[in-house]
C-alpha cells in the first residue's frame, strides 16, 4: 500500500475497524469513483470490508467498517438505533443566536419534505483561527453537532438554512465568503469533520476522538 493511500486505523477488533477518512475520498466505490474507503482499506488490510455508515466525500473523520457481512448487519443496526454516537465539528460563518440548541427545519428528500433535527453547541474558536478571522474581518464560529435524524447532507443544509454556512461548502454555502476564507485564511475545503465516535463495545462504552484536519494542532 502506497503511503499516499494509507488510511489511519483508530481502532480494530475481530468485528470492526475504525478509520480516519480524509476529505475528498469517497466512502463507497462504484461507477465513476476512482478511489474509496471500502476499496482502499480492503487492499490495505488484505480482506474485504463493509461500511456500517457513510460520510460525504468532502467530509473527513471517523468511519466505521466491519470485517464480515454479519458484523456489518450488527453494527449498521447499532448505528441506525443511535447506539453509536456520532459527533461532528464544523467551522462556520456567522454567530448562532444561542450557544446551544437544536435546528428542526424540514429537509427535502426525493421531492418530499421530511422532518429533521440537528443538535448543536458553540465551541471556543482556537486562538490562532480567531486571530486570523479577525484580521480577515470574517465572522467565524466553531460548532459541535449531533444528528437526531439522518437526512442526506443534513448538517450542511441545516447550518446553511440557519445562516451559519460551513466554510468551504460549495453546494449549500456562501460562494463569496468561501472565496474570502480561502484567500485570507487558507481554508480551501469543506470544514466539517466527524471527530468523535462512541461505540458500545463488549467492554463498555468507549469514545474515540481525532483532531479535525481543518483545525491547528
Amino acid at each position: 500500500m502506497k503511503s499516499e493511500t494509507f488510511m489511519p486505523v483508530v481502532y480494530e477488533d475481530d468485528e470492526i475497524i475504525l478509520v480516519n477518512k480524509k476529505s475528498g475520498l469517497a466512502s463507497q466505490g462504484g461507477a465513476g469513483v476512482g478511489r474509496s474507503v471500502d476499496t482502499d482499506l480492503a487492499e490495505q488490510i488484505g480482506q474485504k470490508v463493509y461500511l456500517c455508515h457513510r460520510l460525504d466525500k468532502d467530509t473527513s473523520g471517523l468511519l466505521l467498517c466491519a470485517k464480515s457481512s454479519a458484523a456489518a448487519n450488527k453494527w449498521s443496526r447499532l448505528v441506525g438505533e443511535k447506539s453509536v454516537k456520532k459527533e461532528y465539528l464544523a467551522l462556520c460563518f456567522g454567530t448562532p443566536k444561542s450557544p446551544s440548541g437544536k435546528i428542526t427545519l424540514p429537509i427535502k428528500e426525493k421531492g418530499q419534505s421530511k422532518s429533521a433535527m440537528t443538535l448543536y453547541e458553540r465551541e471556543k474558536l482556537p486562538e490562532f483561527l480567531a486571530e486570523e478571522a479577525k484580521a480577515s474581518r470574517l465572522d467565524v464560529c466553531l460548532m459541535r453537532l449531533t444528528l437526531a435524524t439522518g437526512r442526506t447532507h443534513q448538517i450542511r443544509i441545516h447550518l446553511a438554512q440557519s445562516g451559519l454556512p460551513i466554510i468551504g461548502d460549495d453546494k449549500y454555502g456562501d460562494f463569496g465568503l468561501n472565496k474570502a476564507a480561502k484567500r485570507d485564511m487558507g481554508l480551501k475545503r469543506l470544514c466539517l469533520c466527524a471527530f468523535r465516535l462512541t461505540l458500545p463495545l463488549a467492554t463498555g462504552q468507549r469514545a474515540f476522538e481525532i483532531q479535525p484536519d481543518f483545525l491547528p494542532e
